[in-house]
């Protein structure tokens, strides 16, 4: 899945989720990471998956689509995992799940809530420029990813691929990495040039609605803290 997409989901949900507050949904995140930190227990680490992907279900996003996204952290993790398992297969295990749970939790917040009411919020507590950086980073993704596929088309369709010649491959990437990074520095100029026409200086207004708080903004709250709680207390069974 692209960014377009993801940004398409976020904006055009129709689930109790997508409607939440977005101070809401960031207690809910920050409940569940640090309960996914704050225990070492593949039973409860299970668990908190599970509540994650029931949160998916009831927001409405096809698990399908951004399952691929999750595996990301997954495979960055198995390697420390397979160090870790030298030691204990249960702290391998909690390593995976951290890193599944966590990957699934950011793409909660990402495909329920639109990018740009995520940055009105971070600009609460983090300085204007950091903030639009960060706004104009994401929306120049579009514009190389796109760059990034044409480019690819391109020394497929000009033979530039060949399967068996991966010194031949590796000089192509090279080439197009090259091509899109002096891309990104000329983009970078002219998009600083337009915002300096329409006005831009050096702080992009962003509001964002906190408060009134609705029943269900209250729901996910007290269940925030319930998770969170429940992890921290030790489970007898």
């Amino acid at each position: 899945m692209h960014l377009a997409e993801i940004d398409y989901i976020s904006n055009n949900g129709e689930s109790m989720l997508h409607r939440c507050r977005v101070f809401s949904k960031f207690i809910l995140i920050l409940c569940l990471l640090a309960s996914l930190l704050l225990t070492s227990s593949l039973l409860k680490l299970s668990v908190l998956i599970a509540i994650i992907l029931m949160l998916f279900i009831i927001s409405k996003v096809s698990f399908k689509k951004i399952v691929h996204l999750a595996l990301y952290p997954v495979f960055f993790s198995l390697i420390f995992a397979l160090i870790m398992s030298r030691q204990s297969l249960v702290l391998a295990g909690v390593i995976i799940l951290r890193a599944l749970g966590a990957g699934l939790s950011m793409l909660l917040l990402i495909t329920t809530t639109p990018y740009v009411d995520v940055f009105a919020f971070l600009s609460l507590f983090m300085p204007s420029l950091l903030v639009d950086i960060f706004i104009f980073t994401y929306r120049s993704f579009f514009i190389l990813i796109e760059k990034i596929g044409s480019l690819m088309k391109s020394i497929k369709l000009k033979g530039g691929h060949k399967p068996l010649n991966i010194c031949k491959n590796l000089s192509n990437i090279a080439g197009a990495i090259g091509v899109l990074i002096i891309h990104s520095f000329e983009m970078s100029e002219r998009m600083y040039k337009i915002y300096t026409l329409r006005g831009y200086n050096g702080r992009i207004p962003l509001n964002v609605e906190l408060f009134p708080l609705k029943a269900f903004d209250f729901a996910i709250i007290s269940a925030s803290i319930i998770i969170l709680v429940g992890t921290v207390i030790p489970w007898s069974l």
